[in-house]
């Protein structure tokens, strides 16, 4: 095969590849703006006729914004205790000689294997007794039972690509070994950090499992719980329901540009380092 046929070969599949995964979230956009009417129309239209904009405002004059702050404080304190644990942790774990060490950083990714559903039963316990049942604290628990392996993981891989000798240089001009951990290695790492910290947030985002388990009060649902009033016992309000989906990944995309060039790359290191 010559090399323009190859190029062209990649080039196609590259563009099937596209399409598959930006086609289902170009057709909820599509969704959102349709009519009622046309939403349910036979055979589909891929484009609409008459774009409206009144399932967006129908969405956002009502309690949906309130569920968007309620996923927003969770996620953002979940991602902000996760990674602040996982700093603590990934001390001892990158910069001493810790025994048992491998056997920790092995349980951190086992961990991973078990189901999310074993873990309800004993965190719901937990929160019960704590009286956390129905509240953010509570969820935000819960988000980093599920979250702070990982977290322990990666972060110890950024950390121990960090020099030890920049700050082993910071303890000779009379820094402590703790403040030159704080004040010099998690600085230099502070794009590993910033990575688990977006990748904690993403996972906590989309959440809807224990959401659903701790939280019972409609003043404290999150956007994903809150979607599920669009779907009805024998109806689906499509163009509701895809509005508040799209309002709903409008966070996650602004926040993913910002951090996307070093996104990748740095999750992928903090996994292979040390």
């Amino acid at each position: 095969m010559s090399g323009a046929a190859r190029n062209t070969g990649f080039s196609i599949a590259g563009l099937a590849l596209a399409v598959f995964l930006i086609g289902p979230f170009a057709w909820m956009v599509l969704t959102a703006v349709k009519t009622p009417d046309e939403v349910f129309r036979d055979p589909p239209t891929w484009w609409p006729h008459t774009p409206s904009a009144r399932n967006f405002a129908a969405v956002l004059d009502g309690d949906f914004a309130s569920s968007l702050l309620n996923s927003a404080l969770v996620c953002a304190g979940t991602a902000l205790v996760c990674t602040l644990l996982a700093l603590l942790a990934g001390y001892p774990l990158s910069r001493t000689r810790l025994r048992g060490r491998p056997q920790v950083l092995g349980a951190a990714l086992v961990s991973q294997l078990v189901p999310q559903a074993v873990l309800l039963l004993p965190i719901y316990g937990l929160a019960r007794d704590l009286g956390l049942l129905n509240t953010r604290h509570g969820l935000v628990l819960a988000m980093l039972a599920v979250n702070l392996p990982v977290a322990v993981w990666l972060l110890r891989g950024f950390l121990a690509g960090a020099p030890i000798e920049v700050e082993e240089a910071a303890q000779l001009d009379g820094l402590t070994q703790a403040r030159a951990y704080w004040r010099v290695t998690v600085p230099l790492a502070r794009n590993g950090v910033l990575s688990v910290a977006v990748y904690v947030f993403f996972m906590s985002w989309q959440d809807f499992i224990f959401s659903m388990i701790f939280l019972t009060g409609p003043e404290q649902q999150t956007a994903p719980l809150w979607l599920l009033g669009f779907i009805g016992q024998h109806s689906v309000d499509w163009g509701l329901l895809m509005a508040a989906s799209t309002v709903m990944m409008v966070p996650v995309i602004l926040l993913f540009s910002v951090v996307q060039r070093s996104f990748a790359g740095n999750l992928t290191g903090g996994a292979t380092k040390g």
